[in-house]
């Protein structure tokens, strides 16, 4: 779920009819397991947040990339990820005390009126929404004036993907977000060179600069860990910490 926005030629065809069938009954089913993948303060271990992902039969799709993608192309996309966000939401009341669910999302399903809907009937429920891009964005007015209205009913806007591309540092500019993902490209041997160091390092000030929380994703080794919070970054999510699963009742990681 996960696209750049980069102008580039890009052919969606129509995917097969077999394929079309099971997307109309995961859709009309609902039939989506959310799995969460804890965000994990790096100096206590103590659990912020968890992001919600969606998982399929994987008769069906091998992965949830290849299901949202035939779903975009299809045309079906936005219905496929209001099914994945009204499955995660279910979960809202087995969320540990103090830490808030983050949920992703494309451009074209947040300006969908029944996403919003969804979104503000549990804004108090302490959310996020993660930006994900599947095209580019040509109407930024309308998008901000969406996450304006989420903000002011206490949604807490992600970008996801920071440093990965022209598109994230796009919607960091024209959004603002509260919290900024530092992507796994930037965090995977962060520990052994010193250009992603550095340039983590002024994320963190940037951060820092516009109220903002920064989030390192794929974070997998002890050295990544220690040289990430070395630099500052508060908050870290991936394989170290934990893997995707089920809600735990106990919000604390132990390395």
């Amino acid at each position: 779920m996960r696209v750049t926005a980069e102008p580039r030629s890009m052919t969606l065809t129509m995917p097969a009819l077999p394929t079309m069938r099971n997307l109309r009954e995961i859709i009309h089913s609902q039939a989506i397991q959310p799995t969460f993948q804890p965000v994990v303060n790096l100096e206590d271990g103590i659990v912020k947040a968890y992001e919600a992902l969606a998982r399929f039969d994987e008769s069906h799709f091998p992965s949830p990339a290849e299901a949202f993608a035939a779903a975009m192309a299809g045309g079906v996309g936005v219905e496929l990820e209001l099914v994945a966000l009204e499955r995660a939401f279910e979960y809202l009341g087995e969320m540990p005390a103090g830490a808030w669910m983050s949920a992703n999302l494309s451009v074209e399903a947040l300006l969908t009126p029944r996403v919003v809907a969804t979104l503000l009937a549990h804004a108090d429920r302490g959310i996020a929404v993660e930006l994900t891009e599947h095209t580019q964005v040509h109407d930024y007015p309308s998008l901000i004036k969406v996450t304006e209205q989420l903000r002011a009913a206490g949604i807490l806007i992600a970008v996801d993907d920071a440093g990965a591309g022209f598109a994230s540092l796009s919607h960091i500019l024209q959004l603002r977000p509260d919290i900024i993902k530092l992507d796994i490209t930037l965090t995977r041997g962060i520990d052994v060179d010193p250009v992603r160091m550095a340039l983590a390092r002024s994320l963190v000030g940037f951060a820092q600069d516009i109220g903002a929380t920064l989030i390192a994703e794929g974070v997998e080794t002890l050295a990544e860990h220690e040289k990430l919070r070395s630099l500052g970054v508060e908050l870290g999510q991936g394989y170290f910490m934990a893997r995707p699963g089920p809600l735990p009742v106990r919000a604390q990681i132990t390395y």
